[in-house]
């Protein structure tokens, strides 16, 4: 082996791990797939697609606009991470969902999907257009937690795909939606449990750019290093937000990204908190009524005896 060679075997064990930019960032995650080269999305895409055996192959694609434009003067402006388009006219909506708030997370997809579809009808085409596609990488499960009752086992998909189906057969109505979420704290939970790539039934390509984006919660760092050993373009995905990373620009503005997203979820935690509180209050109190109600009740037949016992 030249030395060539053994600058690309070892040039990834220079990178400081700690100090890349995280993935699950938006800021980070934008900066990454859309101000770098194409292939590093297109790869990223065809991962996904091949993970649930859908017959796509993207050789190129066109990041557009992230704003989806108001209907009216009261609707919210639909802020997309990303927005892409196919050579065949397929959109596609990506969103990394680093917040703890999932609970509107659906709501949200689907009206954006609604409106990129709706968008891309004119006055007059045709209804057979081609579909849209919405993709967020989510911070943890779009459905509530289900446990293996016989195995006491985390049954939670990494990858939901939902489609229109008939409710019957369950066979595809149509097209024209295609939604995935991909649940990234899932994804570390198999990763460090299994201490290797090997995630059953998952695509390859799939866990190894899962394993890039959530490489900040993956444990054993020979994981990502091996990866980008054998992925070229996963090497070039490591080397570019390495050098980002190092624009002190870049960087600050990151950084607060990052903090805004933990203050974020700090306040979505409050949140919840102080409505679990309200509501174990709320409980309580209602117990304690239902008590001084029993309690009533008892005074009420004491003193009735006590008074069939004084007239006898």
């Amino acid at each position: 082996m030249d030395n060539a060679d053994n600058k690309k075997d070892t040039w990834i064990l220079d990178i400081d791990f700690s100090q890349l930019m995280d993935l699950r960032i938006d800021f980070a995650f934008k900066l990454l797939f859309t101000k770098g080269d194409a292939r590093l999305l297109i790869s990223l895409l065809n991962a996904i697609f091949a993970n649930k055996k859908i017959n796509r192959l993207i050789q190129k694609l066109t990041v557009l606009n992230p704003y989806l434009e108001k209907e009216s003067g009261g609707d919210k402006l639909s802020i997309l991470d990303i927005r892409a388009e196919l050579d065949d006219g397929t959109a596609i909506l990506i969103e990394m969902h680093l917040s703890y708030d999932l609970a509107q997370l659906k709501s949200k997809m689907i009206r954006s999907w609604a409106r990129a579809y709706g968008e891309v009808l004119d006055v007059g085409a045709k209804y057979n257009q081609p579909p849209t596609i919405a993709i967020a990488f989510t911070n943890g499960p779009v459905k509530p937690l289900r446990i293996n009752k016989k195995t006491k086992a985390d049954t939670n998909k990494i990858h939901r795909l939902c489609m229109i189906m008939d409710c019957e057969d369950f066979d595809v109505f149509s097209d024209a939606m295609e939604m995935h979420f991909i649940d990234m704290q899932a994804f570390a939970k198999a990763i460090n449990s299994a201490g290797n790539i090997n995630i059953k039934n998952a695509e390859e390509m799939f866990v190894k750019w899962l394993a890039i984006i959530t490489q900040k919660e993956i444990e054993n760092k020979e994981i990502i290093t091996n990866i980008c050993k054998e992925e070229g373009d996963l090497q070039m995905a490591v080397s570019t937000l390495a050098r980002q990373g190092e624009d002190k620009i870049i960087r600050q503005a990151y950084q607060r990204r990052q903090d805004e997203i933990f203050f974020n979820n700090m306040n979505i935690i409050r949140a919840e908190d102080a409505e679990r509180r309200a509501e174990q209050a709320e409980a309580e109190i209602k117990r304690l009524q239902s008590v001084d109600s029993e309690n009533e009740k008892l005074r009420q037949e004491l003193a009735m005896l006590k008074a069939k016992g004084s007239n006898s």
